[in-house]
């Protein structure tokens, strides 16, 4: 059964956003195909190509936002951050095509952006952002390779709509995983964390939804970032590593309950220490505030110098020392989980 087909069965609103959705997509396959034919003369021609491309893309990854929502209410089946290159054309689009010589950041900082007229081809482009706040300013060069950008975005999209279409056909279903994500969290506030306890959810939660264990879907990412978790051992912070497990068990089973329509109150959990007291200093500061937004992507142009902010800002020796940990970790999927933590203050 295709997407197409699949979607005939949805209610009268939802079928038209997903019938809109798959002629966009359909649309910018048009344009790819002729992005990768045709000929450009000059610098001009290339830039005239690579902005309609970018816009096309930035059209297409949209669509397929609006076209899971029109399918399951949610967009968990989209999990286009976790693809760096396609996660840096959202960034590109910003910088690029949409607010090159004046970006506004939320947290009062701006920037503009500068292609770098000796790298332009049809192969890539490459350009520099400069961020400006008080004083300082900060300056980065990305490089976009064209064939990496169009190869992640086919083969993200034919997952995407696989997963979607299988999601469709199997309607309804018996489910069991959310009893299972109970019995787990209960065992995570125990300090009991097994990995087949893990891999039996995946399984359970991959039949339910007429998918494979190696989809990209948010409740499966988030899933594998646990397994990764639950093997962290980090002595001076392991209580915080406990932490991020349950807040992210949380996570999933919000997306499971979501899934199935179901109601259910989600539990709260005592934080650790450093992090009662770091989310007391920053709800005190509207300045504290605007520095965790972007904590939880490592690849956000703001990170760093977020970061480097909040931390010159924190008085207290640990929380910074706590802060500097935190900044140190390279590892995606951990510096993830702490920095969704930190970001969650705020919530």
């Amino acid at each position: 059964m295709k997407i197409e087909n699949a979607i005939e069965n949805l209610s009268f609103d939802s079928k038209i956003r997903a019938k809109s959705s798959l002629a966009a997509l359909k649309y910018v396959d048009l344009m790819i195909e002729d992005f990768k034919v045709r000929e450009a003369r000059n610098k001009a021609d290339i830039l005239l190509d690579v902005f309609g491309l970018l816009q096309g893309l930035f059209v297409a990854i949209d669509a397929l936002y609006q076209l899971s929502f029109s399918a399951t209410k949610y967009k968990y089946n989209v999990n286009i951050n976790q693809n760096r290159n396609l996660k840096y054309l959202k960034y590109l689009r910003n910088d690029i095509v949409g607010h090159p010589t004046n970006r506004n950041y939320a947290d009062g900082s701006f920037g503009f952006s500068l292609i770098l007229e000796e790298e332009i081809t049809k192969e890539q482009i490459a350009y520099i952002t400069y961020i400006m706040r008080d004083k300082q300013i900060d300056k980065k060069k990305q490089t976009i390779l064209f064939d990496d950008v169009l190869t992640a975005y086919e083969n993200e999209k034919v997952l995407i709509l696989k997963d979607l279409e299988n999601y469709l056909g199997n309607m309804p279903h018996h489910e069991v995983t959310t009893g299972l994500l109970v019995n787990l969290f209960e065992k995570a506030l125990n300090n009991q964390f097994e990995i087949k306890d893990l891999d039996l959810i995946e399984v359970k939660f991959a039949e339910e939804n007429n998918i494979s264990t190696t989809s990209n879907h948010r409740f499966l990412y988030r899933l594998r970032l646990i397994k990764d978790l639950f093997e962290w051992r980090e002595r001076k912070y392991q209580d915080i590593i406990s932490y991020a497990v349950k807040h992210q068990i949380l996570a999933i089973y919000k997306i499971n309950i979501d899934i199935n329509n179901k109601k259910a109150r989600i539990p709260a959990i005592d934080k650790p220490l450093f992090i009662s007291d770091l989310q007391s200093i920053i709800k005190k500061s509207k300045h504290a505030k605007s520095l965790v937004k972007n904590l939880n992507d490592l690849d956000h142009p703001l990170f760093l110098s977020d970061l480097d902010q909040l931390i010159k800002f924190v008085k207290n020796p640990q929380i910074k020392q706590f802060l500097i940990w935190f900044q140190k970790l390279k590892d995606r999927n951990h510096s993830f989980a702490i920095g969704k933590i930190i970001k969650d203050i705020l919530d």
